[in-house]
């Protein structure tokens, strides 16, 4: 009898023990153990590379053309460039084009009006927004039918501020075709250029 009661009152003992313990977790104003954490540093190097001027043409132009007509609305597609040079001037997105010929049949440059399209959109990170330009009915001295470029008309401006990737879409073209030209394919050259 006299180790069963020895038993009983370690236990209770060891009960009064772990209860303590457990009290003094919980208890507020108790400090609780200090957590600890491990830092590493990385060093960083990053180079701000020099800026680009670019312009990018869409795909080929295929269409029908109508004789006698001005065939207007023809879609361009969709013109990408890029000015990041971040030069302090303003700049612009052209257009020109050569006669389009048939052997030794053309329709002549001054035949063609761009429309620019209004729709400019500035990709991750650019600064503000280009503004689309006037267009208009090509001219200039046809030197070389066939090889000479008309003069240009504009598709969009920006200030010197104005930096980034942008895309425009909706541009259009009309060519006005003369009654009677030869029936068959023509071929050309529309040139996008950027200047800043």
């Amino acid at each position: 009898m006299r180790e069963g009661v020895r038993i009983g009152r370690r236990g209770t003992v060891f009960a009064c023990l772990a209860a303590a313990a457990v009290a003094a977790a919980v208890i507020p104003g108790r400090t609780a153990l200090a957590s600890t954490t491990g830092t590493s540093n990385q060093t960083v190097t990053a180079t701000v590379v020099a800026g680009t001027l670019t312009v990018t043409a869409p795909p080929a132009l295929v269409t029908n053309l109508t004789p006698g007509s001005a065939n207007s609305g023809i879609a361009l597609g969709t013109l990408a460039y890029t000015n990041t040079l971040n030069s302090g001037l303003s700049w612009s997105v052209t257009v020109t084009s050569n006669d389009w010929m048939n052997g030794g049949t053309s329709i002549p440059f001054t035949k063609m009006t761009f429309t620019a399209g209004a729709t400019i959109v500035g990709s991750t990170g650019a600064t503000g927004t280009p503004t689309a330009g006037g267009g208009g009915t090509l001219t200039g001295t046809d030197t070389t039918p066939g090889t000479t470029q008309s003069s240009p008309v504009t598709l969009a401006t920006a200030a010197a501020a104005v930096q980034g990737v942008y895309t425009q879409t909706g541009s259009t073209l009309a060519v006005t075709v003369p009654g009677g030209s030869t029936t068959g394919v023509y071929t050309g050259t529309i040139v996008y250029t950027i200047t800043g």
